[in-house]
Protein backbone atom coordinates (compact mmCIF):
# COMPACT_ATOMS: atom_id res chain seq x y z
CA UNK A 1 0.00 0.00 0.00
CA UNK A 2 1.21 3.46 -0.88
CA UNK A 3 2.03 5.80 1.96
CA UNK A 4 0.13 8.53 0.13
CA UNK A 5 -3.31 8.03 1.64
CA UNK A 6 -5.32 10.05 -0.92
CA UNK A 7 -4.54 7.30 -3.41
CA UNK A 8 -5.20 4.47 -0.98
CA UNK A 9 -7.59 1.80 -2.20
CA UNK A 10 -9.03 -1.24 -0.46
CA UNK A 11 -7.55 -4.58 -1.47
CA UNK A 12 -9.18 -7.87 -2.32
CA UNK A 13 -7.35 -10.95 -1.14
CA UNK A 14 -6.89 -14.44 -2.54
CA UNK A 15 -5.71 -17.51 -0.78
CA UNK A 16 -2.16 -18.39 -1.88
CA UNK A 17 -2.88 -21.09 -4.45
CA UNK A 18 -0.01 -22.74 -6.26
CA UNK A 19 -0.19 -20.20 -9.08
CA UNK A 20 0.28 -17.22 -6.77
CA UNK A 21 2.51 -18.71 -4.03
CA UNK A 22 5.81 -16.93 -3.45
CA UNK A 23 8.86 -18.98 -4.37
CA UNK A 24 11.31 -20.10 -1.69
CA UNK A 25 13.70 -17.19 -1.41
CA UNK A 26 16.14 -18.91 0.92
CA UNK A 27 16.49 -21.90 -1.40
CA UNK A 28 16.97 -19.60 -4.37
CA UNK A 29 19.76 -17.73 -2.63
CA UNK A 30 21.54 -20.95 -1.73
CA UNK A 31 21.39 -22.18 -5.30
CA UNK A 32 22.13 -18.87 -7.02
CA UNK A 33 25.88 -19.35 -7.22
CA UNK A 34 25.46 -22.81 -8.67
CA UNK A 35 23.06 -21.56 -11.31
CA UNK A 36 25.44 -18.83 -12.38
CA UNK A 37 28.21 -21.30 -13.14
CA UNK A 38 26.14 -24.19 -14.56
CA UNK A 39 27.12 -25.24 -18.05
CA UNK A 40 24.94 -26.93 -20.70
CA UNK A 41 26.79 -30.18 -20.12
CA UNK A 42 25.86 -30.32 -16.45
CA UNK A 43 22.22 -29.49 -17.22
CA UNK A 44 21.65 -32.70 -19.14
CA UNK A 45 21.57 -34.92 -16.06
CA UNK A 46 19.15 -32.81 -14.05
CA UNK A 47 15.67 -34.09 -13.29
CA UNK A 48 12.58 -31.86 -13.36
CA UNK A 49 12.83 -30.87 -9.71
CA UNK A 50 16.50 -29.95 -10.01
CA UNK A 51 15.81 -27.90 -13.14
CA UNK A 52 13.12 -26.05 -11.23
CA UNK A 53 15.54 -25.30 -8.40
CA UNK A 54 18.10 -23.97 -10.86
CA UNK A 55 15.40 -21.86 -12.51
CA UNK A 56 14.37 -20.39 -9.14
CA UNK A 57 17.97 -19.65 -8.29
CA UNK A 58 18.68 -18.09 -11.67
CA UNK A 59 15.63 -15.85 -11.35
CA UNK A 60 16.75 -14.75 -7.87
CA UNK A 61 20.22 -13.92 -9.15
CA UNK A 62 18.92 -11.95 -12.13
CA UNK A 63 19.73 -14.48 -14.87
CA UNK A 64 16.26 -14.38 -16.39
CA UNK A 65 17.24 -16.02 -19.68
CA UNK A 66 18.51 -19.11 -17.86
CA UNK A 67 15.49 -19.05 -15.53
CA UNK A 68 12.98 -19.00 -18.38
CA UNK A 69 14.79 -21.76 -20.23
CA UNK A 70 14.91 -23.98 -17.15
CA UNK A 71 11.27 -23.37 -16.21
CA UNK A 72 10.24 -24.46 -19.69
CA UNK A 73 12.53 -27.50 -19.65
CA UNK A 74 11.28 -28.54 -16.22
CA UNK A 75 7.67 -28.27 -17.39
CA UNK A 76 8.37 -30.29 -20.54
CA UNK A 77 10.15 -33.03 -18.61
CA UNK A 78 7.23 -33.74 -16.24
CA UNK A 79 4.02 -32.95 -18.14
CA UNK A 80 1.78 -34.89 -15.73
CA UNK A 81 3.07 -33.25 -12.54
CA UNK A 82 0.44 -30.60 -11.85
CA UNK A 83 2.27 -29.00 -8.93
CA UNK A 84 5.44 -28.65 -10.96
CA UNK A 85 3.55 -27.22 -13.94
CA UNK A 86 2.04 -24.57 -11.72
CA UNK A 87 5.40 -23.69 -10.20
CA UNK A 88 6.86 -23.34 -13.67
CA UNK A 89 3.96 -21.12 -14.73
CA UNK A 90 4.47 -19.06 -11.59
CA UNK A 91 8.14 -18.65 -12.42
CA UNK A 92 7.36 -17.57 -15.96
CA UNK A 93 4.75 -15.06 -14.77
CA UNK A 94 7.06 -13.63 -12.11
CA UNK A 95 9.63 -13.02 -14.83
CA UNK A 96 7.15 -11.08 -16.94
CA UNK A 97 6.30 -13.95 -19.27
CA UNK A 98 2.58 -14.16 -18.56
CA UNK A 99 1.92 -15.16 -22.16
CA UNK A 100 4.30 -18.12 -21.85
CA UNK A 101 2.73 -19.05 -18.51
CA UNK A 102 -0.73 -18.96 -20.03
CA UNK A 103 0.38 -21.05 -23.03
CA UNK A 104 1.99 -23.61 -20.73
CA UNK A 105 -1.19 -24.06 -18.69
CA UNK A 106 -3.44 -24.17 -21.76
CA UNK A 107 -1.23 -26.89 -23.24
CA UNK A 108 -1.35 -28.93 -20.04
CA UNK A 109 -5.11 -28.53 -19.80
CA UNK A 110 -5.49 -30.17 -23.20
CA UNK A 111 -4.19 -33.36 -21.59
CA UNK A 112 -5.94 -32.77 -18.24
CA UNK A 113 -9.04 -30.68 -19.08
CA UNK A 114 -10.74 -31.08 -15.70
CA UNK A 115 -7.75 -30.49 -13.45
CA UNK A 116 -9.10 -27.95 -10.96
CA UNK A 117 -5.65 -26.71 -9.91
CA UNK A 118 -4.55 -26.07 -13.49
CA UNK A 119 -7.84 -24.29 -14.19
CA UNK A 120 -7.36 -22.09 -11.12
CA UNK A 121 -3.82 -21.37 -12.23
CA UNK A 122 -4.94 -20.27 -15.67
CA UNK A 123 -7.69 -18.16 -14.11
CA UNK A 124 -5.07 -16.43 -11.96
CA UNK A 125 -3.07 -15.56 -15.07
CA UNK A 126 -6.17 -14.05 -16.65
CA UNK A 127 -6.87 -12.01 -13.50
CA UNK A 128 -3.36 -10.56 -13.27
CA UNK A 129 -3.49 -9.63 -16.96
CA UNK A 130 -6.80 -7.80 -16.50
CA UNK A 131 -9.10 -10.41 -18.04
CA UNK A 132 -11.67 -11.42 -15.41
CA UNK A 133 -14.20 -12.77 -17.94
CA UNK A 134 -12.07 -15.72 -19.17
CA UNK A 135 -10.95 -16.22 -15.56
CA UNK A 136 -14.58 -16.76 -14.56
CA UNK A 137 -15.00 -19.27 -17.39
CA UNK A 138 -12.03 -21.29 -16.15
CA UNK A 139 -13.27 -21.13 -12.56
CA UNK A 140 -16.74 -22.29 -13.58
CA UNK A 141 -15.11 -25.31 -15.16
CA UNK A 142 -13.01 -25.88 -12.04
CA UNK A 143 -16.16 -25.76 -9.91
CA UNK A 144 -17.89 -28.20 -12.25
CA UNK A 145 -14.98 -30.59 -11.74
CA UNK A 146 -14.82 -29.98 -7.97
CA UNK A 147 -18.19 -28.60 -6.78
CA UNK A 148 -18.09 -26.43 -3.71
CA UNK A 149 -14.32 -25.98 -3.78
CA UNK A 150 -13.82 -23.03 -1.42
CA UNK A 151 -10.64 -21.74 -3.09
CA UNK A 152 -12.22 -21.76 -6.55
CA UNK A 153 -15.32 -20.03 -5.17
CA UNK A 154 -13.15 -17.34 -3.57
CA UNK A 155 -11.20 -16.84 -6.80
CA UNK A 156 -14.47 -16.56 -8.75
CA UNK A 157 -15.85 -13.99 -6.32
CA UNK A 158 -12.68 -11.91 -6.71
CA UNK A 159 -12.96 -12.10 -10.51
CA UNK A 160 -16.63 -11.07 -10.34
CA UNK A 161 -15.70 -8.06 -8.20
CA UNK A 162 -12.99 -7.08 -10.67
CA UNK A 163 -15.62 -7.27 -13.42
CA UNK A 164 -17.92 -4.96 -11.47
CA UNK A 165 -20.45 -7.70 -10.70
CA UNK A 166 -20.47 -6.93 -7.01
CA UNK A 167 -23.88 -8.35 -6.11
CA UNK A 168 -22.90 -11.75 -7.53
CA UNK A 169 -19.54 -11.62 -5.77
CA UNK A 170 -21.20 -10.73 -2.48
CA UNK A 171 -23.57 -13.70 -2.77
CA UNK A 172 -20.57 -16.02 -3.09
CA UNK A 173 -18.76 -14.40 -0.16
CA UNK A 174 -21.85 -14.77 2.03
CA UNK A 175 -22.31 -18.36 0.88
CA UNK A 176 -18.75 -19.12 1.99
CA UNK A 177 -19.14 -17.22 5.27
CA UNK A 178 -22.18 -19.36 6.06
CA UNK A 179 -19.73 -22.27 6.23
CA UNK A 180 -16.81 -20.48 7.87
CA UNK A 181 -18.19 -17.33 9.54
CA UNK A 182 -14.89 -16.23 11.09
CA UNK A 183 -12.78 -16.46 7.93
CA UNK A 184 -10.81 -13.17 7.71
CA UNK A 185 -10.00 -13.45 3.99
CA UNK A 186 -13.60 -13.93 2.92
CA UNK A 187 -14.79 -11.24 5.36
CA UNK A 188 -12.19 -8.82 4.01
CA UNK A 189 -13.30 -9.36 0.43
CA UNK A 190 -16.98 -8.98 1.25
CA UNK A 191 -16.23 -5.71 3.06
CA UNK A 192 -14.16 -4.40 0.13
CA UNK A 193 -16.93 -5.33 -2.31
CA UNK A 194 -19.46 -3.44 -0.19
CA UNK A 195 -17.08 -0.49 0.18
CA UNK A 196 -16.62 -0.23 -3.58
CA UNK A 197 -20.37 0.22 -3.86
CA UNK A 198 -20.31 2.94 -1.20
CA UNK A 199 -21.94 0.72 1.45
CA UNK A 200 -19.26 1.55 3.97
CA UNK A 201 -21.36 1.10 7.12
CA UNK A 202 -22.22 -2.44 6.06
CA UNK A 203 -18.55 -3.01 5.27
CA UNK A 204 -17.60 -1.79 8.75
CA UNK A 205 -20.08 -4.20 10.34
CA UNK A 206 -18.40 -7.08 8.50
CA UNK A 207 -14.85 -6.24 9.61
CA UNK A 208 -15.37 -4.62 13.01
CA UNK A 209 -15.31 -7.98 14.85
CA UNK A 210 -11.69 -8.36 13.74
CA UNK A 211 -10.59 -4.92 15.02
CA UNK A 212 -9.00 -6.18 18.24
CA UNK A 213 -7.70 -9.47 16.89
CA UNK A 214 -3.95 -9.91 16.48
CA UNK A 215 -4.32 -12.92 14.21
CA UNK A 216 -5.60 -11.23 11.05
CA UNK A 217 -3.85 -10.23 7.81
CA UNK A 218 -2.36 -6.74 7.74
CA UNK A 219 -4.37 -5.99 4.64
CA UNK A 220 -7.62 -6.56 6.52
CA UNK A 221 -6.49 -4.17 9.25
CA UNK A 222 -5.61 -1.53 6.63
CA UNK A 223 -8.94 -1.97 4.85
CA UNK A 224 -10.83 -1.61 8.12
CA UNK A 225 -8.90 1.59 8.80
CA UNK A 226 -9.92 2.94 5.41
CA UNK A 227 -13.53 2.03 6.12
CA UNK A 228 -13.44 3.82 9.48
CA UNK A 229 -12.01 6.86 7.70
CA UNK A 230 -14.70 6.76 5.04
CA UNK A 231 -17.33 6.66 7.79
CA UNK A 232 -15.78 9.66 9.51
CA UNK A 233 -14.35 7.83 12.53
CA UNK A 234 -10.89 9.35 12.31
CA UNK A 235 -9.72 8.15 15.72
CA UNK A 236 -10.58 4.52 14.99
CA UNK A 237 -8.89 4.86 11.61
CA UNK A 238 -5.73 6.27 13.16
CA UNK A 239 -5.59 3.45 15.69
CA UNK A 240 -5.28 1.03 12.78
CA UNK A 241 -3.37 3.15 10.28
CA UNK A 242 -1.13 5.17 12.58
CA UNK A 243 0.37 8.36 11.17
CA UNK A 244 -0.42 7.42 7.59
CA UNK A 245 -3.80 9.17 7.74
CA UNK A 246 -4.35 12.91 8.04
CA UNK A 247 -7.53 14.98 8.09
CA UNK A 248 -7.13 15.94 4.43
CA UNK A 249 -6.71 12.27 3.59
CA UNK A 250 -10.01 11.46 5.33
CA UNK A 251 -11.82 14.14 3.34
CA UNK A 252 -10.32 13.01 0.04
CA UNK A 253 -11.00 9.34 0.68
CA UNK A 254 -14.59 9.94 1.76
CA UNK A 255 -15.36 12.12 -1.28
CA UNK A 256 -13.80 9.51 -3.55
CA UNK A 257 -15.94 6.72 -2.15
CA UNK A 258 -19.07 8.88 -2.23
CA UNK A 259 -18.56 9.76 -5.89
CA UNK A 260 -17.95 6.13 -6.84
CA UNK A 261 -21.05 4.82 -5.10
CA UNK A 262 -24.29 4.20 -7.01
CA UNK A 263 -26.95 6.87 -6.68
CA UNK A 264 -28.54 6.80 -3.26
CA UNK A 265 -25.90 4.52 -1.76
CA UNK A 266 -23.09 6.97 -1.14
CA UNK A 267 -21.59 7.87 2.19
CA UNK A 268 -22.10 11.24 3.77
CA UNK A 269 -19.14 13.58 3.61
CA UNK A 270 -18.21 14.90 7.06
Amino acid sequence: MSSAMPHAVPHLMQRPNRMLRLLGVVLCCVLAACAATTTPGTMAGLDAGQRLQVADAAAASGDHALALSMYQQAADSAPNDTALQLRCATGLARNGKTGAAKDLLIARLKAHPNDSDLLRGLAAIYVVTGLPSPAINELNQALAARPGDSDALLDKAVALDLQGRHAEAQRLYRQMLARTPDDPVISNNLAVSLMIEGRTHEAQAVLAPFADSDDVPDRLRINLGLIYAANGDVEAARRLLGDRLGEADVQTLTRSIASAAPSGQGVQTP
